[in-house]
């Protein structure tokens, strides 16, 4: 009988993984302060054109929620930069999960060891059984 398995995949921390991590972080970085400008931007021009001061309250509320959590997302963004080359090389991170195929047969012990593949520069490098 064939089951469906979640597997666990994990990433080698080296020079070139880490360049990549700190530059996908860069370029949400850049979104975010580019989403912050123009919702200060937009903040600006929509209460120039709300006459109620109540509406205008409202709406800044609203704004000032948004710009909040993009403000938040910066310092998150920036402290995961700042962790990571603190990070040393060969350390595994965790990248998420995948689901794999597999054989069991009557005899089998259960549950199925856990498994992990660890990838190392885009490469299989090791394929894990866990032990209980």
């Amino acid at each position: 009988m064939k089951i469906l398995r979640t597997v666990v995949v994990k990433q080698v921390v080296t020079e070139a993984k880490k360049q990549s991590i700190v530059q996908e972080f860069k370029s949400e970085i850049l979104q975010c302060e580019r989403e912050l400008e123009q919702l200060t931007f937009h903040l600006h021009k929509a209460t120039k054109d709300v006459a109620s001061k109540h509406e205008q309250q409202t709406l800044r509320a609203r704004y000032k929620e948004e710009i909040k959590q993009r403000k938040e997302k910066l310092a998150e963004l920036s402290f995961k930069v700042e962790q990571l080359s603190k990070l040393e090389l060969g350390t595994e991170l965790r990248d998420g999960t995948v689901e794999t195929i597999v054989e069991i047969k009557e005899g089998d012990p259960w549950p199925a060891p856990e498994m992990e593949i660890v990838v190392k520069d885009g490469v299989v490098e090791q394929i894990r059984r866990k032990k209980e």
